[in-house]
């Protein structure tokens, strides 16, 4: 998959763009407050759709990344497995990459509500999305801001590939018990560059 150079995303391209039209028009024909009012959305929606440039990656075979900013509000570990849960919002880049170089499959998808990712409910009745790289799940589950997740399937990629966006919402890393992490709690993370753990 092609990366995006761009200091835009590109899914956020028609939405940024009919506002800007849309914003002209008022300002031409209609009210200046309503055209100031749709400048100023216009710069909160390149706020939201941002893309900072990151590593380049050659050779980290055996290194996990994180495949989304955000912050680390939990680390859970259980008889067999440990997971990191990562909130992100709205003051987070959205863009989501590739973790590692792995053919990446959609494990589960289901569809639901938009409630506060916070709450325990909404882990059970939002939308969410379980992406499997080799031997580890990444679950994405909605929040207030995200209408629907859409990921690509069985789609071979490199680390630091973009997979496509996720605006707002839980997290969830399932790694092996063994694996050591390399973060703690309350660590702000980021996309491609956030090293999570080294696999054997």
């Amino acid at each position: 998959m092609k990366k995006n150079n761009f200091l835009i995303l590109s899914q956020g391209y028609n939405l940024i763009l009919s506002v800007l039209v849309l914003s002209l028009i008022s300002d031409l024909f209609i009210s200046n407050t309503l055209s100031c009012i749709g400048y100023t959305l216009v710069l909160i929606l390149a706020f939201i759709y941002r893309n900072p440039s990151r590593n380049n990656f050659t050779n980290e075979k055996n290194n996990f990344y994180s495949p989304i900013d955000g912050k680390i509000v939990a680390i859970d570990k259980s008889k067999n497995k440990q997971r990191i849960f990562i909130n992100v919002n709205m003051c987070n880049t959205h863009l989501v990459t590739a973790p590692k170089n792995s053919t990446m499959t959609i494990h589960k998808i289901k569809n639901g509500l938009n409630l506060s990712s916070n709450t325990y409910k909404a882990r059970k009745l939002n939308n969410q999305i379980t992406l499997k790289f080799d031997n580890i799940k990444v679950k994405f589950i909605s929040g207030f801001c995200n209408s629907n997740i859409n990921f690509k399937n069985q789609i071979t990629l490199k680390l630091g590939d973009e997979i496509g966006i996720f605006l707002e919402g839980l997290v969830i890393i399932e790694l092996p018990l063994n694996t050591d992490i390399n973060v703690s709690l309350n660590d702000k993370i980021y996309s491609n560059k956030t090293l999570l753990t080294k696999l054997d």
